[in-house]
């Protein structure tokens, strides 16, 4: 049996369960991580879907923790002593449109200035401006993300008293579409924007969606290094935070399901697994799991304030319905070689029939037309042999897929077809024949490869307005990251600034450190 007595019990062996665990255990804490499916993780994992043909299956693009110090500065060691390697491509990402014409957004911002002019030489014109004017907002973007974000009432009296925190405001009650409306006069300019916006899983057209705009001025930051990902997929990248939490003392265990919390006096005590195990937290219990299912183990306990924000939490707009395929071939796009520059391989539909999509998807319907592909085979020789590739098809699509989920059990894979003929489409030299092994997943099959993906939700909750910086989880408690419960402390997804691969768990752990006694500035000296 296991079990016993730590300061602190983690739950969730994501990517941001293993980052909280790591730096508890950094400052000389016990501390256990309880990972409910048989392998570390979360929603950022890589397998082999052929031999020899290495594809991530959930989670794969790394723009935002390559800006923490977790990347930057090497913090954790994780490149310099436990084996992580990044490889970078030039951009980010492109958009292919109908037409076979392209644009792709390039860290350097006069090649990026000379792709838009292709379109609209007075977007190209206009493009400098936008991201200047970006980067005036980036500091107000970014609260919550280097720390804790503050009090939202306070938040809002201080964005009042200057123009640029006026400004701010404007973009949060705006939409992305409505911004990119007021600056550029292309569709394909405006597409393109909101394409990557949309990549939060959001309608470009809900307000607030706007400040995600905001990626634009980080896309051409003079330390951005280009588009990040790991060598030998994400499997690498999860391995390293494993031999880091343990190097530092930490104990990880797989295949214990959390299914119950005890809460005595106010204070969580413990947790127990589906196994039958109890794990007594001393200090405290960290949970990286999807709070509703937090809420459901407290039960009775579960504080009525708090049960109440947690249970009206929205999920995402949209859900993902991807794929990987083993190809004996490279593929080579109509549009041309060029787009090969970017990691995030975007197809957009023209500017009415994109936005019909996001609505069409609250009904319940699917249009295979706007697929994302990543290919980082090309720059990384351990993904697939030489000449072949591993390519990913990551699409939207509903939940309620035709009316009801469940047709996902019925209709999902004649809709990964659909999906699949799309890309063959726009590629030369791709047919069936040369597929060597394929992987694929729905959002059905998603809600149950990881647990905390409810109703396939793979960033846990939405990012809507209502539910960020102070909002996030539960209303006005955002910035302690914990609720009326003591000592029982959400960090990661459903946390601020939310879900990805971002690293959040490394802000939110720095309130639990200082609720005891720990300065985290001192930690990270030693």
């Amino acid at each position: 049996m296991a079990g016993g007595k730590y300061d602190f019990v983690v739950l969730g062996g994501g990517h941001n369960g293993l980052l909280a665990t790591i730096y508890l255990s950094k400052a000389g804490f016990k501390v256990v991580c309880l990972e409910g499916n048989d392998e570390f993780g979360g929603g950022t994992r890589s397998a082999e879907i052929a031999p020899g043909y290495i594809a991530d299956l959930g989670g794969m693009v790394h723009n935002m923790i390559s800006r923490t110090p977790i990347v930057r500065k090497d913090e954790l060691e994780l490149f310099s002593k436990y084996g992580l390697e990044y490889s970078y491509i030039d951009s980010l990402c492109c958009s292919i449109l109908p037409d076979e014409t392209h644009l792709i957004m390039y860290s350097d911002i006069d090649k990026t200035i000379e792709q838009i002019a292709k379109f609209s030489q007075q977007d190209a014109e206009t493009y400098p401006k936008f991201v200047d004017y970006m980067r005036n907002l980036m500091g107000a973007a970014s609260a919550g993300i280097a720390g804790a974000p503050p009090a939202y009432g306070a938040m809002m009296n201080i964005l009042s008293m200057s123009d640029m925190g006026m400004e701010f405001l404007r973009l949060l009650n705006s939409s992305a579409q409505q911004i990119v409306e007021e600056w550029f006069v292309s569709e394909q300019m405006r597409v393109t924007l909101t394409r990557w916006c949309t990549e939060m899983m959001i309608d470009p057209r809900a307000i607030g969606t706007s400040t995600l705009l905001t990626f634009v001025a980080n896309l051409h930051a003079p330390e951005n290094p280009g588009a990040p990902f790991p060598i030998g997929g994400c499997v690498n990248f999860v391995d390293a935070l494993k031999r880091c939490a343990e190097a530092n003392g930490a104990e990880l265990l797989a295949n214990e399901f959390v299914n119950e919390i005890t809460v005595s006096g106010g204070e969580a005590k413990a947790v127990r697994t589906a196994n039958g195990n109890e794990f007594v937290a001393t200090k405290a219990v960290v949970s990286t799991i999807n709070i509703k299912h937090v809420f459901d183990y407290l039960g009775d306990e579960a504080p009525k304030r708090d049960k109440h924000y947690v249970d009206i939490l929205k999920n995402a707009d949209f859900m993902a319905l991807n794929q990987a395929y083993a190809l004996d071939v490279v593929p080579e796009f109509k549009t041309g070689e060029q787009v090969k520059d970017s990691f995030c391989i975007e197809f957009a539909p023209e500017e009415d029939r994109y936005l019909e999509a996001f609505s069409n998807f609250k009904f319940g319907k699917f249009m295979p037309e706007m697929p994302l592909i990543t290919m980082p085979c090309l720059t990384d020789s351990t993904r697939a042999p030489e000449g072949h590739s591993v390519v990913n098809i990551y699409h939207y699509a509903p939940w309620d897929v035709f009316g009801d989920h469940r047709n996902w059990e019925t209709r999902g894979d004649e809709l990964k077809q659909e999906v699949w003929e799309f890309f063959k489409s726009r590629c030369t030299n791709v047919t069936d024949d040369n597929i060597v092994g394929k992987w694929g997943a729905t959002p059905l099959d998603y809600s149950k490869w990881n647990h905390s993906f409810v109703r396939g939700d793979i960033g846990h909750i939405g990012l809507q307005p209502s539910q960020m910086y102070d909002l996030r989880p539960i209303a006005g408690r955002g910035r302690d990251y914990h609720g009326s419960i003591e000592n029982l402390y959400f960090l990661g997804a459903c946390g601020h600034p939310g879900g990805g691969i971002a690293g959040n768990a490394r802000v939110g752990v720095q309130k639990v450190l200082e609720d005891f006694d720990v300065d985290f500035r001192d930690l990270m000296k030693r």
